[in-house]
């Protein structure tokens, strides 16, 4: 082989160590994706073609994105895609960058739907549900596909997050199923006439406290941070949405809620205080570690 040149099998070589170097999470995961991502190709298709060469155009457009991996941009970012549950999604630098946890947040929320008894439900016709801060549309979009009658209501602050869930939930073909709703929280929701309506309440809050915030790693920080600092304790934001769920969940609706690493019996407290909620279930991830809040509407 001549010596510059650089085939599919010797840049994913040399990548790998380079990102070995630059203390690279997976650093050969990374290398593929994102020699995939410059070659149009699938990671499979590399290895059918370990032995192509790349043209001197590919080569650039890689290396250049490979230092701005170094430079700790998140590798979604770069590749403009992250997978969900089995859902393809667009990603960009203006939503949060969508993790296994909220997995769990949504497997636990199909679980105690499909224990409902539905029976008094179907005259009322579609299964309600209010996402809270939609970011990518993650949830809401899964949710949709899984929940045949469903009618969602993705609410988020950013307009420039609307947008890439907007998208995406076109990509999906469920534009009839989820609307979208610009503000904060609840309050777009309280010209909508769905006071005591809805049968869910979703949300993926920003959890990590303000003095938390400088210790978060480089490549976090990147993500934009409405979706990640929640006020002093972490809890901002759940305060307000624990507080003014009631008033929309119907009775027997529930509230999902992922939470972040220790803030369980901060969680449950505001929960009890509120008299029409019952005392939630807590559940954790695979790790052992607490990471969902699930309750119910008296």
């Amino acid at each position: 082989m001549v010596k510059d040149v650089w085939t599919i099998k010797r840049i994913l070589e040399w990548t790998t160590e380079y990102f070995k170097r630059e203390n690279i999470e997976s650093p050969r995961l990374n290398a593929e994706l994102l020699l995939a991502h410059i070659l149009g190709k699938t990671r499979l298709q590399l290895y059918l073609e370990f032995d192509r060469p790349l043209s001197p155009e590919e080569l650039t457009l890689f290396k250049k994105i490979i230092i701005k991996r170094s430079h700790r941009i998140p590798l979604s970012y770069l590749t403009g895609e992250q997978d969900f549950m089995g859902l393809r999604l667009k990603i960009d630098e203006n939503v949060y960058i969508p993790r296994p946890e909220t997995e769990i947040l949504v497997e636990e929320a199909l679980k105690t739907i499909r224990n409902i008894d539905f029976e008094e439900d179907k005259a009322r016709g579609d299964f309600i549900i209010v996402d809270l801060g939609t970011g990518s549309g993650n949830i809401a979009i899964k949710l949709a596909v899984e929940l045949e009658k469903s009618k969602i209501y993705a609410v988020d602050i950013s307009s420039e997050a609307i947008g890439v869930a907007r998208e995406n939930v076109r990509r999906h073909n469920l534009s009839k199923r989820v609307t979208f709703l610009q503000g904060n929280l609840f309050i777009p929701l309280v010209d909508l006439g769905l006071e005591g309506k809805v049968d869910l309440v979703i949300s993926n809050p920003p959890y990590v406290a303000s003095e938390e915030m400088k210790s978060l790693p480089s490549e976090v920080l990147r993500e934009p941070m409405i979706a990640l600092e929640g006020g002093w304790d972490g809890l901002g934001i759940y305060r307000k949405i624990i507080s003014q769920s009631p008033r929309f969940l119907r009775k027997k609706g529930f509230l999902a809620l992922e939470i972040g690493h220790r803030q369980a019996k901060g969680i449950q407290d505001l929960i009890l205080e509120q008299k029409e909620l019952y005392s939630p279930q807590v559940i954790s991830d695979y790790e052992g570690i607490e990471r969902i809040i699930i309750t119910k509407r008296i």
